[in-house]
C-alpha cells in the first residue's frame, strides 16, 4: 500500500500523530517515575501555584473539570498531592504538594525536558523558536474551539 497523499496534508492528523509521538517519548523519558504528561502537568501547575484549586488547574492546562478532579484525586491517593478544603472558600480544596510530590518533580524534570529535545531534535534552534511560536498562536487563536478553554491571560 502506498502512503496516502491525503492524509499527510491534514494539520489535525500531523497535529495528533505528533502528540502521540511526543507521549510515547515522555512515557519512555519517564518510565522509572510512572507519571503520565496529564499528571506531570498538574504536578507543575500546583508546584508553582501552591494552594490552587481545580478549576484553576483546569483553566491553566485547558482540561475538563471533571478530569482535573479525577488525575487530582489519584495524585493524592499515591501520596502526591494533598487536598485541604480552603480556609476562605469551603467549597473549593487548595491543593498542595506534598514531599513526595515534590521529589517527583525533581525526578521527571530531566526526563521530560530529554523527550522534548528529542522531539524538537530534526529542527534547527531558530526552526524550535518559530515551531512554539506558530504552535502557541494557533492555541491562542483558536481556544474558544476547544471543549475545555485554556486560561490565556
Amino acid at each position: 500500500m502506498e502512503r496516502s497523499k491525503v492524509i499527510w496534508k491534514r494539520p489535525g492528523f500531523l497535529i495528533r500523530r505528533l502528540q502521540q509521538i511526543q507521549v510515547a517519548a515522555f512515557l519512555s523519558e519517564c518510565a522509572e517515575v510512572d507519571i503520565t504528561p496529564v499528571q506531570w502537568g498538574i504536578l507543575t501547575i500546583v508546584s508553582e501555584n501552591p494552594g490552587v484549586g481545580q478549576i484553576e488547574i483546569s483553566e491553566e492546562l485547558g482540561l475538563d473539570r471533571s478530569n482535573v478532579a479525577n488525575v487530582v484525586d489519584r495524585l493524592a491517593n499515591r501520596g502526591l498531592l494533598r487536598q485541604k478544603f480552603s480556609p476562605k472558600d469551603r467549597r473549593k480544596k487548595d491543593i498542595t504538594l506534598t514531599r513526595a510530590g515534590e521529589k517527583i518533580i525533581g525526578q521527571v524534570e530531566a526526563g521530560a525536558l530529554r523527550a522534548q529535545r528529542k522531539i524538537l531534535s530534526p529542527l534547527s534552534d531558530s526552526e524550535r523558536e518559530i515551531f512554539v511560536d506558530l504552535l502557541t498562536r494557533l492555541v491562542k487563536e483558536n481556544n474558544h474551539l476547544g471543549r475545555a478553554l485554556l486560561r490565556l491571560t
